[in-house]
């Protein structure tokens, strides 16, 4: 009887790398990722008017074995209004984002992010819409997610009232001019987001401005219009 002992060598050989003669090694499996509201900055619980761009967009999170996981697709929804992207890859730091344009339905609204299989899907987002019109005193300046506009771009408020200019988190190199140099007063330099700049109207009358890198006075690009009207007894 004749052994063929490379045969058999071969043969061992392949039982120590990979479990026996036609085995393979398909590695190990991944761990479900987790999703979760990023710690700060979520965009949750949020006040905006309706059919408008909230301030702030949303955030989430995702983690596999407690470390951030990147290039993880996180699906955006919201039955009111819309989320842009709705679909979005998490980058080196596990964080996905969305813009979330409220619906036009005033009260409250919800949005989700969802990535199937992931513990803690889907993670709930909620906000106020308000109606516009006379009376609303907030004007977003957004920029250049979502274009580079204030929104809403014209506003009546009666006298005594002070409105404010909220950059979003996102919001880069914006500024409030007034187109007569007067009236509202320059916010001063551009500014990136977060900021914040208020102003009191006191005396009756239309008054333009806009934003000095993206528009022009006229109402050219970036621009808006306070409209202030005598305040009733």
């Amino acid at each position: 009887m004749h052994i063929r002992w490379g045969t058999c060598l071969g043969t061992a050989a392949l039982v120590l790398a990979g479990g026996g003669c036609g085995g393979g090694d398909t590695g190990p499996s991944q761990s479900a990722p987790a999703i979760a509201k990023a710690s700060t900055k979520s965009g949750d619980q949020q006040t905006g008017l309706v059919g408008t761009p909230l301030f702030n967009g949303l955030r989430v999170v995702v983690t596999r074995d407690g470390n951030p996981a990147s290039d993880v697709v996180v699906a955006w929804a919201t039955a009111s209004g819309s989320l842009s992207p709705a679909s979005d890859q998490t980058d080196a730091d596990g964080v996905s984002s969305s813009l979330w344009t409220l619906g036009d339905t005033p009260g409250a609204q919800t949005a989700t992010a969802a990535i199937a299989g992931a513990t803690g899907s889907p993670v709930t987002f909620t906000a106020t819409a308000t109606a516009g019109g006379p009376g609303a005193n907030t004007i977003q300046v957004l920029g250049p997610a979502g274009g580079n506009r204030f929104s809403p771009a014209a506003i009546s408020v009666t006298t005594g009232t002070t409105v404010s200019w909220v950059w979003a988190d996102a919001a880069v190199g914006h500024n409030v001019v007034p187109d007569d140099g007067t009236t509202p007063g320059a916010s001063g330099a551009l500014a990136n987001g977060p900021h914040l700049y208020t102003y009191t109207f006191n005396t009756p009358g239309t008054y333009l401005f806009h934003c000095q890198a993206h528009g022009g006075s006229g109402g050219v690009g970036m621009s808006g219009t306070v409209t202030v009207v005598t305040a009733q007894p």
